[in-house]
C-alpha cells in the first residue's frame, strides 16, 4: 500500500504541474491576413470581408460577423469556405463611408477556437466613436486547467491499459513461471494488483473521456462548463472534426470493456483464451492513440498522414516504458515482497532483464518518432528555445533524457549487483525506479500541456505575412499593424482597445520609436485618424529583428510597451 501511496502522489503532482501550468487552449490556425487589412482605409466598399489562416478551420460555434459604427450588423450572415477550409468569406451589403468592425471565431483543425476582431474604414473614419459590438469572448482560465487535467488522466490511464497487459503477458508471467513461482502468494497478489489497475485505469479512460467533451465544448463555444454540458451544445460538438474523432475514441473504450473483464476475471469470458483479450486490447488502444494524433496538431500538418501515424507510435511506445515501470512500482515491488529472500533475490534481476528488453525496443521507438514529431512540428531548430511550444518539448527532452540515464542503470547495472549484494539493492532499485517513474510521469505531463501552445510552424506562417501583433499594457490592448511588412516604407497602424473591445478615445497621444541593430533608435511619426488610432510611416533598409517601442497615456496614467518584428524580404 506504501508504493501504491508513492505512485498516487506522483501522478497527482504531475497532474498539479500540468494544471497549474496550463492556459486556456488557445490557437493553432493563425490568421495569417485580412481583406481589407486591419486598421486600413479603403477607397471602395469591399463586397465581402475574407480571413485566412494557417490551416483548415471550421465555423460549427464559428461566427463572422461585421458592424458599422453604430453596431449594426452590415454582413449577409453567411459564411463561405475555400482552399480546403483555410479561406473565410463574408458577403456584405453595399458599405457606406466610415467605420466598421470585424469579429470572428472559428475553430481550428486541433479542435480549439480562435478568435479576434478588427476594424477598417471607408473612405474616411467615421467622425463618432464606434458603438460597443458584441465581443467574441475565449475560454477561461479554469477551462484551461480543466482540458489540461482531463487530457493528463486520459494519457496516464491509456499507459497503465497497455502497461498491465505488456507486464502481464511479456514480463511477469513468464518470470514467476520460469521460477516455478507461478503459483505463489507473490502471483497471486499481483494478479489481484494489476487487475484492479487495469479496471481502475478503463474507468479513468472513459471519464477522462467525457470530460474532455464537455471542456472542448466550453473552449470552442464560449460557454460557462454548466451550460456546455448540455446536450444540445455537446450534439453540436460533435458534428465538428474533433466531435466525430472523440466518437470513436469513446467507441474504442467503451468496446475495451469487453477484453478488459475477460482479462480480470479468474475464470475467463467465453472460453476464451488471455491472449486472444490481449490483443484485442491492444488493438483497441492502438485505435485510441490514433485517434489523439487525429484530434491533434498532426492532422494540420502539411503530410498528415505521416505526422499521425508518427504521434500513434510514440504514444505507444512511451505507454510500455512508463506504463509497464508504472504497472511494476504500483503493483508489482508490493507483490515480490511476498517472496521469500532468495526467491525475491533470484526473481528481481530476471523480472528487470525482461522489462529491460521490452523497455529498450519502446525506447527506440520513443526516439526515432520524437525527433519525427519535433522536426514536423518545428520550423527551426531555434523554436526549442525561442517558442513556448519549443521550450516545452525541450524540457520534455530533458526529462526523457535524465529517465533515460535511470534506465540504462536499471537494464544493464542493477541485476548484476541485485546478485552479488542481495536484497538490500532490491530496495534501493525500488527508489530508484519511483525516481524514474516521476520523470517519466512530469515529462508526460508537459506533453499534455502541449495542446495549449501554438507550433513553430504555424508561427513561421504567420511571421511569412504581414505583422500584426498585440500586447496588454496599462490596461489596453496595444495592436499593431504594418503594411506591407517588407523593405522599403512601411505605415504602421497603432491602435488602443479599451476592455469593452473599443477604440481606447481617452488615448489621444501617443510616442513611438523604431530601433535597428547598429543603429540609434528612429522616431515614428504618429497622427491620430480615429478613437484609439495612430498611423505612421516607417521605412525599413535591411531584413533584421527591429524593435518597436510604444508609449502613451491613458486613463491610469502613462505606460509603454515594445514590439519585436522581422520584415519579409523584397520591396512593398
Amino acid at each position: 500500500m506504501r508504493l501504491l501511496r508513492r505512485f498516487a502522489v506522483i501522478v497527482a503532482a504531475a497532474a498539479l504541474m500540468v494544471v497549474m501550468t496550463s492556459a486556456p487552449a488557445s490557437a493553432h490556425a493563425i490568421l495569417l491576413r485580412t481583406e481589407p487589412s486591419a486598421q486600413t482605409t479603403m477607397s471602395r466598399a469591399p463586397s465581402a470581408v475574407r480571413l485566412f489562416f494557417s490551416e483548415s478551420v471550421e465555423v460549427t460555434f464559428g461566427s463572422v460577423r461585421v458592424f458599422d459604427v453604430d453596431a449594426h450588423r452590415v454582413d449577409a450572415g453567411r459564411i463561405d469556405s475555400a482552399d480546403g477550409g483555410r479561406a473565410i468569406t463574408v458577403p456584405v451589403g453595399h458599405l457606406r463611408n466610415g467605420t466598421y468592425t470585424s469579429t470572428w471565431r472559428v475553430v481550428s483543425s486541433d479542435g480549439h477556437a480562435v478568435h479576434g476582431g478588427f476594424g477598417f474604414y471607408v473612405g474616411s473614419p467615421s467622425t463618432i466613436s464606434a458603438a460597443a459590438v458584441p465581443a467574441e469572448n475565449g475560454a477561461g482560465r479554469v477551462v484551461g486547467w480543466g482540458f489540461g487535467a482531463a487530457r493528463f488522466a486520459w494519457f496516464a490511464a491509456l499507459f497503465v491499459v497497455i502497461g498491465v497487459v505488456v507486464v502481464r503477458r511479456w514480463i511477469w508471467t513468464p518470470a514467476v513461471f520460469s521460477l516455478g513461482l507461478g503459483a505463489s502468494p507473490a502471483a497471486l497478489a499481483f494478479r489481484r494488483r494489476s487487475s484492479w489497475l487495469l479496471v481502475a485505469s478503463w474507468a479513468v479512460l472513459l471519464g477522462s473521456g467525457i470530460a474532455a467533451l464537455v471542456f472542448e465544448a466550453a473552449s470552442i463555444s464560449g460557454l460557462s462548463l454548466a451550460r456546455s454540458a448540455r446536450l444540445s451544445v455537446l450534439g453540436e460538438v460533435l458534428h465538428t472534426a474533433y466531435g466525430r474523432y472523440w466518437q470513436a475514441a469513446t467507441l474504442l473504450t467503451v468496446v475495451a470493456l469487453i477484453p478488459v473483464v475477460g482479462l480480470v476475471r479468474r475464470r475467463g469470458l467465453l472460453g476464451l483464451s488471455p491472449d486472444v483479450w490481449i490483443a484485442m486490447l491492444l488493438a483497441l488502444t492502438a485505435g485510441s492513440s490514433l485517434t489523439a494524433g487525429l484530434n491533434g496538431h498532426a492532422r494540420a500538418l502539411p503530410r498528415s498522414a505521416v505526422g499521425v501515424t508518427s504521434v500513434a507510435l510514440h504514444l505507444m511506445a512511451v505507454a510500455v516504458w512508463v506504463g509497464g515501470l508504472g504497472v511494476l512500482v504500483g503493483a508489482g515491488f508490493g507483490a515480490w515482497r511476498r517472496l521469500d529472500r532468495d526467491d525475491r533475490v533470484r526473481f528481481a534481476p530476471l523480472l528487470l532483464r525482461r522489462f529491460g528488453r521490452v523497455a529498450f525496443v519502446a525506447v527506440a521507438v520513443v526516439v526515432v518518432t520524437g525527433v519525427a514529431n519535433a522536426v514536423l512540428d518545428l520550423a527551426h531548430p531555434s523554436d526549442l528555445w525561442a517558442t513556448a511550444y519549443g521550450q516545452v518539448v525541450t524540457a520534455k527532452v530533458v526529462l526523457l533524457a535524465a529517465a533515460l540515464g535511470l534506465a540504462a542503470r536499471h537494464r544493464w547495472v542493477v541485476p548484476g549487483r541485485i546478485n552479488n549484494v542481495g536484497d538490500g539493492r532490491v530496495r534501493r532499485f525500488e527508489w530508484s525506479a519511483a525516481a524514474e517513474l516521476a520523470l517519466l510521469v512530469s515529462a508526460t505531463a508537459a506533453a499534455a500541456g502541449l495542446i495549449a501552445l501554438v507550433p513553430g510552424r504555424s508561427l513561421a506562417l504567420a511571421a511569412a505575412g504581414p505583422v500584426n501583433l498585440e500586447r496588454r499594457s496599462g490596461g489596453y490592448t496595444v495592436q499593431v499593424f504594418l503594411d506591407p511588412s517588407r523593405i522599403g516604407s512601411n505605415q504602421v497602424h497603432l491602435t488602443f482597445v479599451n476592455p469593452q473591445g473599443l477604440g481606447a478615445a481617452e488615448v489621444n497621444a501617443a510616442d513611438a520609436t523604431v530601433l535597428a541593430p547598429g543603429t540609434v533608435p528612429g522616431a515614428v511619426g504618429l497622427r491620430l485618424i480615429a478613437p484609439g488610432h495612430f498611423v505612421g510611416d516607417v521605412t525599413l533598409r535591411a531584413r533584421a529583428t527591429y524593435r518597436l517601442t510604444v508609449s502613451a497615456q491613458g486613463a491610469s496614467g502613462r505606460f509603454s510597451t515594445q514590439f519585436s518584428f522581422r520584415p519579409a524580404q523584397g520591396p512593398g
